[in-house]
């Protein structure tokens, strides 16, 4: 099955949550592609293979699968004694996820840290919050602190490592932004910024094999240039003209930094529509996922069919968004 143009997805599932139900909801909901977390000691090619047929059985198809417990490597991202060890894990997973037909995977650079300083609504709904000076608070993570040249050279290393088994296997790396975008308890948060980015597809020499998972929740979390939050639509359009990104998470949020907090995606302060539209004009052709879904309540408490409205409400806008913008 060959799918063209914006494609609706759901991201975050694992292998036991792919159960006949939920695989009907997804294709009840208009979903076309997969994004799978599988741990590190579930990885290997018979494991892949199986979660591959159950998906396809269901009619649809996997974007990636990634690896839940290694993708944002903190033993690699610091350099640490036993990063060789993790390098080589990731190194027969891509020779498997070549071997099972499966195009993608995902990896971030100690991404995370104070990830939500607290909870908030968003009509109605429990959302994250995070407040900068909450998270500046915070002790060092490690007993030391480490710099940001540090991280860029154990960064350029990881790279030229693991890209060439990623090309050798067909399979495509794509980079997460941090996400809180921010330097804090003693470690850099490297991919904090487009300019980043930037400089992590130039360490990659543009390869077709090294791109970037387009959060759009944490671009618009990012300060920018002048406090004001980066220019999303400009960043599509430059990373995005060069085929560098490989999938989108569809999320807004209330402000850029120093504090903000999670939103639907029609009642944040980013204009959607113009972020999907500058997607379809540079002609990306991967998945727009829901990314981080607000939690609905009934009668105050969360419910399993409160989440499911949340989820299709986010999945129905995004495929009428996706709609609009490809209508002629």
């Amino acid at each position: 099955m060959s799918i063209q143009g914006l494609q609706l997805g759901v991201s975050h599932q694992t292998p036991a949550n792919l159960n006949p139900s939920r695989l009907q909801f997804l294709r009840q909901m208009g979903v076309e592609k997969i994004e799978i977390r599988i741990p590190s000691s579930e990885s290997n090619y018979e494991d892949i293979c199986r979660v591959k047929e159950t998906v396809e059985q269901a009619g649809l198809l996997v974007h990636e699968i990634m690896l839940a417990d290694c993708y944002s490597c903190r033993p690699i991202a610091l350099g640490l004694p036993e990063s060789k060890k993790e390098i080589e894990v990731i190194k027969r997973f891509l020779h498997d996820l070549g071997r099972a037909g499966i195009s993608t995977t995902t990896y971030a650079w100690h991404t995370g840290g104070a990830y939500s300083t607290g909870q908030t609504e968003t009509r109605g709904c429990e959302t994250r919050l995070f407040e900068l000076s909450e998270a500046k608070s915070l002790p060092n993570a490690y007993d030391r602190t480490y710099s940001t040249d540090e991280l860029w050279n154990n960064y350029e290393s990881f790279i030229h490592s693991v890209l060439p088994v990623a090309e050798e296997n067909g399979v495509r790396l794509q980079l997460h932004p941090n996400d809180p975008p921010v330097d804090h308890q003693g470690v850099p948060r490297l991919f904090s910024t487009r300019a980043a980015f930037r400089r992590a597809m130039e360490i990659a020499n543009h390869s077709a094999y090294s791109g970037i998972l387009f959060c759009v929740g944490c671009f618009a979390e990012m300060f920018g240039p002048n406090g004001q939050g980066e220019d999303i639509p400009g960043a599509i359009y430059e990373f995005g003209s060069r085929g560098h990104i490989f999938q989108v998470h569809f999320r807004n949020i209330s402000s850029p930094m120093p504090d903000f907090h999670e939103t639907f995606p029609d009642n944040g302060y980013l204009n959607m529509f113009q972020i999907m539209k500058a997607l379809s004009e540079v002609g990306y052709t991967g998945m727009v996922v829901p990314d981080h879904v607000p939690k609905l309540t009934v009668n105050g408490r969360a419910e399993n069919q409160a989440e499911l409205a949340g989820e299709a409400y986010i999945l129905g806008y995004i495929r009428a968004l996706i709609q609009a913008v490809e209508s002629p």
